[in-house]
């Protein structure tokens, strides 16, 4: 917010990507883990990755004391281009470890308090670019989860069975068809096919 953040704190939209990335790096360099390797970086824990958005927190946006309306973040909640910035550059971290972290994460990486991110979601009116922010890294989300369960024959049977946007949802198609092809008797049709004798 204007005036609740000291001048010098102020955070350089257009360098901010290129800190969280050296962020990052360090993080990894002190375990000997090479984010250029893509075998190792698939190897690395969930909670590991966002260990390092905490990392990436305490390095660029944590204050030395808590700001007006008991914010815990240099990040100005109402630039909406910073906070898109931010979105963007927590959605490729993600894509590249080929992880799927959702709001909690990127509330660590931003300080953001999960309450606030959940109070941006119901939003939708009266704050609607905001909403869309977090809208992009609830999708952000699914779309990784989704890819790591294609990675494998099970999880790509889910997605097939559930995917409603591509239109498969295999399992609820299967199941129409089935009913569609079912011959439902009546109990006096049954008892006709199965030449029972008719009650009196």
């Amino acid at each position: 917010m204007p005036g609740s953040i000291p001048k010098e704190n102020y955070i350089n939209i257009n360098t901010i990507s290129n800190d969280i990335d050296k962020c990052v790096i360090d993080f990894f360099a002190i375990r000997n883990i090479n984010i250029n390797d893509i075998q190792q970086i698939k190897s690395i824990p969930h909670n590991t990755l966002s260990l390092c958005m905490k990392y990436i927190y305490e390095q660029l946006f944590k204050p030395d004391k808590t700001l007006c309306n008991n914010q815990k973040s240099y990040i100005d909640y109402n630039n909406i281009d910073l906070l898109q910035t931010l979105a963007d550059k927590f959605i490729d971290i993600c894509l590249l470890f080929n992880k799927s972290l959702g709001l909690m994460s990127f509330g660590f990486m931003c300080g953001i308090d999960y309450s606030t991110l959940m109070r941006w979601q119901n939003e939708r009116e009266s704050n609607p670019q905001r909403f869309n922010i977090i809208k992009s890294v609830q999708e952000g989300h699914k779309m990784c989860h989704v890819g790591l369960l294609n990675d494998t024959p099970v999880g790509a049977l889910a997605v097939a069975n559930n995917d409603i946007e591509t239109g498969l949802e295999w399992s609820k198609n299967q199941a129409a068809q089935i009913t569609q092809n079912t011959v439902y008797l009546l109990p006096s049709e049954r008892v006709d096919r199965m030449k029972l004798p008719k009650p009196d």
